[in-house]
């Protein structure tokens, strides 16, 4: 049983800047839309006949995709679950991801493992790199990014996909769905889990707050942002957790506090848990964007203070992180732009910041870094973002420097604005420092 202590109901504002997105996203799928030459063809149904679990799955199609990294048509196969839903129900899709160049950390068969994503009621769609090198890590994200922007715009069928619940699993890996974290009237926190299934070596896990309140993996959301950071480390072998946001749909932009916090640290111990249950080194990395980056902050300024400690499914579990990717947010309430948009906001939930400076000061993840940090950080943002979020990126730079505490920083310049990045470049650096972080043996800093 969870512990039924209650949280506070303190009010704060989300870290997230994702009023930009909403004016663009009609903009980008249609840009998307001209420049991904998907395919087209529906070729052939699939027979019975072959010994795999994939060729006896429940006759499908493929499909033609045409991917940028590899500048070759890749086959999509499709294949159906044996129990499906009434005709109305939209069906959640993996990407099941064949013959990638990077090593294949686990070692359960294909086999084996598309037949338990069939046998969960999912739709498995294999694409078969053929172990092209380019189809790796930081070129590979392209793909990845344009793979749910297929789906998004309709490529296996608009009608009985779940957008919800689109997932990309590479070769060798695991998909384990609705694992709780924390419990609480009316809600059940819970994460994704895609990890490498009897793994050669013990690996580590990133773990992401989901930017969609109401659907962890909405493909939507995604999409939009650009979101590859876990598709991609998942296929160099990491494990990775997608969670629940700690605040419930409908998202309004103001976070509860300490609740946001206590929820957060029970993410990490049910993940470290889980984690180390299936053979993996209990290492764990936030990775922050939007409404996430300031609580991957927090997991790591917040370290051993007992005040955000013993809430959710594994109390007694360290709550501990080896680092943290930081990208654009919010992580300070006492230095902002004079005229940010959102001022009027923090003061309806706070009162004036001149009478209130405690009640604005502890809502900031920077707040609870007496000094410098134990773990570096990784930090990164498109220099066409807003002046309010390119200026919080540079209080949290300063503060760093001024406290002696290590970090990475890697801007990304294409012009993209609100985005995670695609640019090799940084997705290059990024990449290596959660390698880094995430294959010592055991969970300390």
């Amino acid at each position: 049983m969870f512990p039924a202590r209650p949280l506070p109901l303190t009010s704060i504002p989300s870290i997230h800047w994702r009023n930009q997105v909403r004016h663009r996203r009609a903009a980008t799928l249609r840009a998307a839309s001209l420049a991904l030459h998907l395919l087209v063809a529906i070729i052939v149904g699939v027979g019975g006949g072959a010994d795999s679990a994939a060729a006896t799955a429940t006759a499908g199609v493929t499909l033609t995709w045409a991917s940028e990294v590899t500048g070759q048509t890749l086959a999509l196969v499709n294949h159906a679950p044996a129990q499906v839903g009434a005709p109305a129900t939209r069906t959640p899709v993996v990407f099941y991801l064949l013959n990638l160049p990077a090593p294949r950390i686990g070692t359960e068969s294909d086999d084996v493992l598309i037949a338990d994503l069939l046998a969960q009621g999912l739709r498995v769609v294999t694409v078969d790199y053929r172990s092209h090198p380019r189809a790796r890590v930081p070129q590979l994200n392209r793909d990845l990014h344009q793979l749910r922007t297929a789906a998004q715009q309709g490529l296996l069928g608009g009608d009985s996909v779940d957008l919800a619940r689109v997932y990309l699993v590479p070769s060798g890996h695991r998909l384990e769905r609705d694992l709780p974290y924390a419990e609480e009237a009316g809600r059940t926190l819970c994460f994704d889990l895609i990890a490498p299934s009897r793994p050669a070596r013990s690996v580590g896990v990133v773990l992401e707050f989901s930017c969609d309140n109401a659907n962890r993996m909405g493909n939507a959301s995604l999409q939009v942002c650009s979101d590859t950071v876990l598709d991609a480390a998942a296929t160099e072998g990491h494990a990775v957790a997608m969670a629940d946001h700690p605040v419930p749909a409908p998202y309004k932009g103001i976070d509860p506090m300490p609740a946001c916090a206590l929820r957060a640290k029970a993410a990490v111990r049910a993940v470290r848990q889980a984690s180390l249950a299936r053979g993996l080194n209990g290492r764990i990395v936030p990775f922050g964007f939007s409404r996430g980056s300031g609580i991957a902050l927090l997991l790591v300024t917040t370290r051993n203070q007992s005040e955000f400690e013993g809430y959710g499914a594994c109390a007694g579990v360290p709550s501990d992180v080896q680092g943290a990717v930081i990208l654009s947010g919010r992580f300070t309430y006492l230095d902002l732009l004079p005229g940010d948009p959102m001022i009027p906001r923090y003061e309806k939930a706070w009162g004036p910041r001149a009478s209130h400076e405690t009640v604005w000061r502890r809502h900031g993840a920077l707040t609870y870094a007496a000094g410098a940090l134990d773990v570096p950080l990784f930090l990164s943002i498109n220099e066409a973002e807003s002046p309010e979020a390119l200026h919080q990126m540079q209080v949290l730079r300063n503060t760093l420097a001024a406290r002696k505490s290590p970090f990475v920083y890697a801007p990304e310049s294409d012009g993209r604005g609100h985005r995670v990045p695609l640019s090799p470049s940084v997705l290059a650096g990024l990449h290596a420092y959660l390698s880094e972080r995430l294959t010592a043996a055991s969970p300390t800093p």
